[in-house]
């Protein structure tokens, strides 16, 4: 932006019709030879509790970097309440303006007493107004990140429509957090079969399920989140050892129609693929509708309740080299729901070891 100096900011996108919005990151290391890629979608609104389901410190080289933005109209105090293990440590900041933001590293300047090995959850609650939340975490030599968006509340299912076993060399973990005092049992249920378990207490808020560990098949798979008690919420982290990894969000509810804003298919070295899936009751065909485009293989596909797709832009023969648009999927059968992610990935930069160039976001 032509006399933006150089720094970090917030930014209130307006408009007098709904849009939705994502956010990229790409950085580099000092000696421009590591890049650093994430993204997060803009929120719609705040709250003034925020839960994030896995915040680090020094874990395996990982660290949270998490962002606060007061989205109301006076100042406001904003804690930051993290759990490791069965300790609970703090971050605190007084008279935050409106439409500013807050930055809390772990890397540079953790809660007193927190150690290092720190891999737990977080609350952040304002005193006075509607706040938002993203954790930029990133494993700064090896040049991971992955970001996510803060949940303002949870349901007790939670979809994710993709998890990897060693899937094109792809694995993932799935971190869940219960929302409110009280015990819960949480099953995550496997769309091709199986299922794992944990048990939340107020004491141990969060699990960590790391799929090598708790699936055996190796694949791609979705899974359905069911708590017996009390709302969660949950992240999917993901990584390869090319050193690319990147994050999204929990589903707690569907659409009968997403938009995507952003596919791409040779887009200067970039491509996605997006990953849909049936969050509803009833199977249903997928309508895809691509910017410019109306080919579609999809709408005789039956997506049966929890199972997943993913389309891959590159494998789209009709979509042409440099392509980069918007899309829409609808849901055809009446009544029926979906979720999608996009995942973004430069293969080039990928296979040079430039760092992290893999990215991913919710459909807003």
């Amino acid at each position: 932006i032509p006399g933006l100096a150089n720094g970090r900011y917030s930014v209130v996108v307006s408009s007098d019709q709904p849009v939705v919005a994502i956010a990229n990151l790409i950085g580099q290391n000092t000696a421009g030879t590591i890049f650093y890629n994430g993204s997060y979608a803009g929120a719609r609104e705040g709250a003034t509790t925020i839960y994030l389901p896995a915040i680090v410190r020094a874990y395996y080289g990982w660290n949270s970097l998490i962002s606060v933005q007061n989205v109301g109209s006076g100042p406001t105090d904003v804690t930051v309440t993290y759990t490791c293990g069965t300790n609970t440590y703090t971050h605190t900041k007084t008279g935050l303006a409106p439409n500013a933001s807050v930055h809390f590293d772990l890397e540079t300047n953790p809660p007193s007493g927190m150690p290092t090995g720190c891999n737990g959850s977080a609350v952040v609650t304002s005193s006075a107004q509607p706040i938002i939340v993203v954790d930029n975490q990133t494993a700064a030599g090896q040049g991971f990140t992955q970001s996510y968006n803060g949940f303002a509340s949870g349901a007790t299912t939670v979809y994710v429509p993709a998890l990897y076993h060693d899937y094109y060399t792809w694995s993932s973990s799935l971190n869940i957090r219960k929302i409110g005092s009280g015990n819960t049992t949480v099953t995550v249920t496997y769309s091709d079969g199986g299922t794992s378990t944990c048990n939340l207490t107020d004491s141990l808020p969060s699990c960590m399920l790391y799929m090598p560990s708790v699936h055996p098949a190796k694949g791609r798979f979705a899974a359905t989140i069911t708590s017996s008690a009390l709302p969660v919420v949950a992240i999917v982290n993901a990584a390869n050892p090319n050193k690319q990894a990147q994050t999204y969000e929990g589903f707690m509810d569907g659409k009968a129609s997403v938009g995507l804003p952003t596919v791409m298919k040779k887009y200067y070295g970039w491509d996605t693929s997006f990953t849909c899936q049936n969050v509803g009751s009833v199977s249903t065909a997928l309508n895809i509708t691509y910017q410019g485009y109306t080919a579609n293989a999809y709408d005789t596909i039956s997506l049966d309740p929890g199972k997943a797709v993913e389309v891959y832009q590159p494998a789209e023969g009709f979509l042409p080299n440099g392509y980069r648009g918007s899309v829409t999927v609808t849901a055809k059968a009446a009544g029926a729901k979906i979720a999608c992610i996009v995942n973004q990935t430069h293969g080039a930069n990928q296979a040079a070891g430039k760092g992290d160039w893999s990215m991913s976001y919710n459909a807003p």
